[in-house]
C-alpha cells in the first residue's frame, strides 16, 4: 500500500509537470479552444449556466459540464485566460493517469500499472489533448472511471453497491460532459465483456439499484433545471438532433470506415510500434490471461463501433487510449522476467525499428524544419537542431540500453525522451508557432479601428475565435452571399472577416461598394477584413 501511494505521488508530480508547465503560454487555437472558452465566458457574463450560449445564441452542440469547469477555473484564478481554459483538461488528464495506474495494478501488478500510466502520459495524442481546452480528456476520465469502478465492484464481495453508485455517478457527469457517448463507451465495454464472459450475475445484481437512482437523479435534475431555465429546445436538440442522429447519419466530420485504422498508429506514437507485439503476446498461449482480454475487448469494441459511426475525428478515440496503454504496458512488464529469445524479440524488434526511426528523424528533422519552418517559426534552425538532438539522444541511448539484460531500461529512456520533447514543445515550439495559429493579432487590429456602434461580421467562418479575442459577444455570421449583401448594406459601419479567396470572388462579381481595411492570417487561412465604409487606413 505504501509503495502504491509513493507511485501515485510520482505520477502526480510527473503528470503535473508534463501537463501544467507553460499551460497558458500561447493563445487558444482553432477549431475548438476559442469556442469552448467563449461559451464559458458567456456563462460568466450572465447568458445562463444551464443553457450554454455562443455568440449570444443557444449552443446546442454540447452539455454544460466542461463549460462549468472552465468558468469555475476562471473564477478561481480571477480571470478568463488561456490557462483557465486549459486547466480542466490538465487536471482530468492527471486524474486519468492515476485511474490507469490503479486499473493496471488491479488487472496485473503495480509495475504494469505504472508503465501504463507513463505510456498514456507520453503518447502524442493524449499529451496534446491534455494541454488543450478540448472536452475529450474530461470525457475520457469519466468513461475510464465508470469502467474501472464497474470492473472492480463486480469482483468485490462487500460494498459492491458503493462502487456501482460511483460508476453511475461518473457516467452521469460524463453525460453532462459529452452526452450519450459517456453512456455508450462504458456500457459497450462492461456490458459486452461480461456478456462474452457469461457473467450474467452482473446484469441481475440488485447492487445496481442505488446507482441507477443516483444516475437518474443527476440527469433528471439537470433536465428539470434546464427546462425551468427555458431550455426545452436545447435539451431536445442536444440529446437527439446534435448527438444521436449525428453519430449514425450526421454530415459532420464524415470519414471513410478505415479512417481510424490509418490515423491511430501515428497518434499513439511512439508506443504504437509496440502495439502489434502487445497483441501477439497478450493473445498467445503463454501471455493470454483473462485480465488481458479485458483491455483488449475494451479497445476492440470501441475501435470498431467508432469506425462504423459516420462522424470521425482522431480525438474521438481517446476513451480507448487507457486500454491500449494497459496492453502495451503488459508486454513491457511481463517479457523481461524469464523471457526466452523468441519472446524477447517481441520487444527487441520494435525497439530496433523505433531506434532506426528516431535516428533518421534526428538527421532529417533539422533539415525539414529549416526548409519548411520559416513559414511558422522565428528560429527554425534552433528548434530543428534541438529536436534532432533530443530524438538522436533517445535513439543512441535505446541502442546502448539493448546491451543490458534489463529490458525495461529502454522503456524508461523512451519515457524520458518523450518527457523532454514534450517540455521543449510546450516551452519553445508552441509559443513560436503561436503568431501563425492565433486569431488574437487580427482581432486586436480590428478592435483598434472599431468605434462604438460599429458591427463585426464573419463570412463563411465559424468565428468564435473572433468573439473571444475581440471581446464581442455578438458577431453577425453570414453563410450566403445574400446574407453578406444584407450585412454590407447595413446603415451602420460594418467590418466583415472572410477568406482571401472569397474576397477575390466578391471583388470580381459584386456591384456592392466595399473597402479592404486589413489583411491577416490564422493558421492556413489567409484572411481579409472589409468594410462598407472607407476607413482611410493604409495597408
Amino acid at each position: 500500500m505504501k509503495r502504491s501511494f509513493f507511485l501515485i505521488i510520482i505520477l502526480l508530480a510527473l503528470g503535473s509537470t508534463l501537463f501544467f508547465y507553460n499551460l497558458g503560454g500561447w493563445d487558444l487555437w482553432n477549431p475548438d479552444e476559442p469556442r469552448y472558452a467563449q461559451v464559458a465566458k458567456e456563462m460568466l457574463s450572465g447568458q445562463g449556466w444551464f443553457v450554454p450560449h455562443l455568440n449570444s445564441a443557444v449552443y446546442f452542440e454540447k452539455p454544460p459540464f466542461f463549460f462549468w469547469s472552465i468558468a469555475a477555473a476562471a473564477k478561481l484564478l480571477g480571470a478568463m485566460n488561456e490557462f483557465a481554459a486549459r486547466l480542466p483538461s490538465a487536471i482530468f488528464a492527471v486524474l486519468t493517469l492515476i485511474l490507469t495506474f490503479l486499473m493496471g495494478k488491479r488487472l496485473f501488478n503495480e509495475k504494469v500499472g505504472l508503465f501504463a500510466a507513463l505510456i498514456l502520459a507520453t503518447n502524442v495524442e493524449f499529451f496534446w489533448l491534455a494541454r488543450r481546452a478540448n472536452i475529450d480528456v474530461t470525457l475520457t476520465f469519466f468513461t475510464t472511471a465508470a469502467i474501472f469502478l464497474f470492473y472492480v465492484g463486480f469482483y468485490r464481495q462487500r460494498g459492491r453497491w458503493a462502487f456501482y453508485s460511483l460508476a453511475y455517478c461518473a457516467m452521469a457527469l460524463g453525460v453532462l460532459t459529452k452526452a450519450q457517448v459517456a453512456l455508450i463507451v462504458p456500457l459497450l465495454v462492461i456490458g459486452g465483456y461480461f456478456l462474452i464472459q457469461r457473467e450474467f450475475t452482473f446484469f441481475k445484481d440488485r447492487s445496481h439499484l442505488p446507482g441507477l437512482v443516483l444516475f437518474l437523479a443527476i440527469i433528471g435534475g439537470w433536465i428539470v433545471l434546464t427546462s425551468l431555465s427555458g431550455g426545452e429546445d436545447y435539451i431536445r436538440g442536444l440529446l437527439y438532433h446534435r448527438t444521436t442522429s449525428r453519430f449514425f447519419q450526421g454530415p459532420s466530420h464524415q470519414r471513410p470506415i478505415y479512417y481510424y485504422l490509418a490515423r491511430f498508429p501515428g497518434d499513439f506514437m511512439p508506443w504504437a510500434i509496440f502495439f502489434p507485439s502487445a497483441l501477439i503476446y497478450g493473445l498467445s498461449a503463454k501471455g493470454r490471461r483473462r485480465e488481458f482480454i479485458f483491455p483488449f475487448f475494451w479497445f476492440l469494441v470501441i475501435f470498431v463501433s467508432f469506425s462504423l459511426a459516420k462522424g470521425k475525428r482522431e480525438l474521438y478515440l481517446l476513451p480507448l487510449y487507457p486500454a491500449v496503454a494497459l496492453m502495451v504496458a503488459y508486454l513491457w512488464g511481463e517479457i523481461p522476467f524469464g523471457a526466452k529469445d523468441a519472446e524477447k524479440k517481441l520487444i527487441s524488434i520494435p525497439l530496433f525499428i523505433l531506434t532506426i526511426t528516431l535516428a533518421l528523424a534526428a538527421i532529417g528533422l533539422p533539415i525539414v524544419v529549416a526548409l519548411k519552418g520559416p513559414r511558422y517559426l522565428e528560429h527554425p534552425w534552433e528548434i530543428g537542431v534541438v529536436c534532432g538532438l533530443i530524438l538522436g539522444a533517445g535513439a543512441l541511448l535505446c541502442f546502448l540500453a539493448q546491451r543490458y539484460r534489463r529490458l525495461d531500461l529502454p522503456f524508461y529512456l523512451i519515457v524520458i525522451m518523450m518527457f523532454a520533447f514534450g517540455l521543449y514543445s510546450t516551452g519553445r515550439i508552441f509559443p513560436e508557432i503561436n503568431p501563425y495559429k492565433s486569431a488574437r493579432p487580427i482581432s486586436q487590429a480590428i478592435v483598434s479601428i472599431m468605434r462604438p456602434g460599429d458591427q463585426l461580421g464573419v463570412y463563411r467562418l465559424q468565428g468564435s475565435e473572433y468573439n473571444y479575442y475581440t471581446g464581442l459577444e455578438k458577431i453577425t455570421r453570414a453563410e450566403t452571399e445574400e446574407q453578406l449583401t444584407d450585412l454590407l448594406r447595413s446603415p451602420q459601419r460594418v467590418f466583415c472577416i472572410m477568406r482571401e479567396r472569397h474576397y477575390e470572388r466578391l471583388k470580381g462579381g459584386s456591384t456592392l461598394q466595399f473597402y479592404m481595411v486589413l489583411k491577416g492570417q490564422v493558421g492556413h487561412r489567409r484572411l481579409v477584413v472589409i468594410s462598407n465604409r472607407n476607413t482611410n487606413r493604409k495597408m
